[in-house]
């Protein structure tokens, strides 16, 4: 069985680079995204088995992610939204396609379960 795939989709590229790596050393393949758009382009191009998500980002943000990626004929609940943006916010981002919201910042262990649990669920 191949390796699952798994998109990381946030602007501050610190945050990006550790969550790839992260995801990486639990041997998941990681492609990374700067920006919404970059993130609906490269799953336009390729079938992620989960998507990492930030909802505030500048230009589209995560929100509007969320909605292009609705309107198109894919998995349900293959999103984990990873956000520090206030509740409300988050609410709002909530489509079928969310699996789970996880508070910035959260714990490596926290990441790896919930990506897991998403790719398991779909």
């Amino acid at each position: 069985m191949s390796a699952k795939r798994v998109l990381v989709t946030d602007d501050d590229p610190s945050i990006r680079s550790l969550l790839a790596t992260i995801l990486r050393r639990a041997n998941y393949h990681v492609d990374t995204a700067a920006s919404g758009g970059e993130a609906i382009a490269r799953s336009e191009r390729t079938e992620y088995d989960a998507i990492v998500l930030d909802l505030m980002m500048p230009v589209m943000d995560g929100v509007e992610v969320l909605a292009r990626l609705s309107a198109r004929p894919l998995k349900p609940k293959f999103v984990v939204i990873m956000s520090a943006a206030p509740p409300d916010v988050v609410t709002k981002a909530m489509t079928p396609n969310v699996f789970a919201t996880l508070q910035k910042p959260c714990g490596i262990n926290e990441i790896v379960a919930t990506v897991g649990a998403c790719i398991a669920a779909a």
